[in-house]
């Protein structure tokens, strides 16, 4: 018995210091990438605003992923992008800078108090980040090779 009530208080005491912990990580992650494009904006706009244009680019967007446009004007996109019962916000913003276009592509996500998805989101960068990079170099790729 005395082994059976050790174990129950060495584990509350064990789940509270990983819930303390977690409380240092932010509620709201943010993963982002960005490319230099060499072409107007008006050029990048149609291929990012219309979402059955991202299939010539977007390595992300795939049967598995619902994405619900919500807004899109010339310098920025958003919407909503849905795997299975979690919804992230994603955000493309568009910046004329002398010869260059600035595409930055972000997603937003928010996180409930739990500590294993506060710990998760650690993971993030690395899910997102790669096929985000290699999405904007198809686009760029894509924009810089058509007349």
């Amino acid at each position: 018995m005395r082994i059976i009530k050790l174990a129950i208080i060495s584990f509350i005491v064990i789940f509270i210091i990983v819930f303390l912990i977690s409380l240092m990580i932010p509620s709201t992650v943010r993963t982002s990438r960005a490319i230099n494009i060499e072409a107007e904006k008006n050029k990048i706009y149609p291929l990012m605003a219309d979402t059955s244009n991202w299939k010539k680019w977007n390595d992300l967007k795939n049967d598995l992923v619902k994405v619900e446009l919500l807004s899109a004007d010339s310098n920025l996109i958003k919407s909503n992008w849905s795997y299975g019962t979690r919804t992230i916000h994603s955000f493309y913003r568009l910046e004329r800078l002398g010869d260059l276009t600035v595409v930055q592509w972000y997603f937003e996500f928010h996180l409930k108090w739990y500590p294993w998805e506060k710990f998760g989101s650690i993971t993030f960068e690395k899910q997102f980040g790669p096929p985000m990079e290699t999405s904007l170099i198809n686009l760029k790729n894509l924009l810089t090779k058509s007349p």
